[in-house]
């Protein structure tokens, strides 16, 4: 700016000296938040939104607030479980994904993530074959961190003819803090010898266990 005479005395801008309006998108460096640009898909989970916190303005990341049923898997045996002895509790083998959305089952167990803290719904189903009528009771359960914590499907034919096999299937809702991890197991009461974890009956997939993160509870 010209001047005639002494120089005037530096003064800090204030928003009082840019009328209302006057700054357009274009002035802006590419850094400043606006809404210039549409964005046209499902924001990243690393995407940012202004929220006021109390007062003070903060940037939080989508992750915080999307709406998706995640952690979610869905996995089954990809062939028969043999030699399951009789009562004894004994690990489901599920050595095969459908579905495993943040990596989080391995070693037959689903392993709660980092930051996933929540209320899980867990499904499960179990077909277990022991021949010649032999089978006399089932039990399902899913263990927490290595220990007993919910029974799933009971099924007693001790006052009944005995069963050749039969599936079990059951569902429950756990509260599960990161680093916990579920898995399923049987115990099975038979008349001779051991039974067997079916993976699968006429090309259906018999044996699976499956779970997600609840939203909003």
């Amino acid at each position: 700016m010209s001047y005639i005479g002494r120089q005037p005395t530096a003064a800090a801008l204030t928003a009082s000296d840019i009328t209302d309006g006057i700054v357009s998108n274009a002035k802006l460096a590419q850094d400043i938040i606006s809404a210039d640009t549409a964005l046209g898909a499902e924001p990243a989970t690393t995407d940012e939104f202004l929220v006021s916190d109390a007062g003070t303005l903060k940037r939080m990341d989508y992750s915080y607030i999307k709406a998706a049923n995640t952690p979610a898997f869905s996995v089954y045996n990809s062939s028969d479980q043999d030699s399951v002895s009789a009562e004894t509790w004994t690990k489901v083998t599920l050595d095969a994904e459908d579905i495993d959305t943040d990596s989080a089952f391995a070693s037959d167990k689903f392993t709660v993530p980092a930051n996933e803290d929540g209320k899980y719904l867990f499904i499960w189903f179990v077909w277990v074959a022991a021949g010649d009528n032999n089978l006399q009771r089932v039990h399902t359960a899913l263990y927490k961190n290595g220990v007993f914590a919910r029974y799933g499907a009971v099924a007693d034919w001790t006052n009944e003819a005995y069963r050749n096999s039969q599936g079990y299937q059951a569902a429950t809702i756990m509260d599960l803090s990161a680093a916990d991890y579920v898995e399923v197991y049987i115990k099975a009461w038979i008349g001779t010898g051991d039974a067997t974890i079916e993976s699968n009956a006429s090309g259906v997939r018999t044996t699976k266990f499956e779970g997600y993160k609840l939203i909003g509870v």
